[in-house]
């Protein structure tokens, strides 16, 4: 019988100033919030006052900003994966991203492009179960799976 391996399987260990380099260009790639840089230091076999130090370093040379990361995650999954607001504050809540930023990112998704999309969706996934007797139901399910609200998903979907 064998036993599952933690996910996060250290890599090093690395030089601080190593270590500090590979963080900077881990968080120069694309926008990061705190959660994923304390893992890349796990897995970088950064631990301690040493990790501590490399992780105030970079934030205070702004290499990640949970705003930032915050408002590019939703804009991001909102419009390439058309995900709802609902989705995206779970999403943003498992990262650990405080409440006040996810509002902020949320808000920032124009209320007309969020409806206009999740129109558009619904006419795609209604077009999809046509014929079925149970379209509006698989359709509504669809589209909350996807994280939209279950008041503007049933004000919009089409009656029988």
């Amino acid at each position: 019988m064998s036993f599952k391996r933690s996910s996060i399987q250290p890599k090093g260990p690395f030089s601080h100033d190593l270590c500090l380099r590979k963080m900077e260009n881990f968080c120069a790639y694309r926008e990061r919030c705190a959660k994923e840089v304390w893992a890349k230091l796990a897995e970088l076999g950064a631990i301690g006052e040493d990790a501590q130090q490399i992780f105030q370093v970079l934030r205070a040379d702004n290499f990640f900003d949970e705003r930032r990361f915050a408002l590019a995650y939703a804009g991001g999954k909102f419009r390439n994966n058309h995900w709802g607001r609902v989705r995206i504050r779970m999403e943003l809540q498992m990262r650990n991203v405080p409440v006040n930023i996810i509002h902020q990112a949320l808000n920032a998704i124009e209320a007309e492009e969020y409806e206009t999309l999740l129109q558009k969706l619904i006419q795609k996934k209604w077009t999809q179960f046509a014929g079925d007797d149970r379209a509006r139901d698989k359709t509504a399910a669809a589209l909350i799976r996807t994280g939209f609200e279950h008041e503007l998903v049933f004000k919009y979907l089409p009656h029988k």
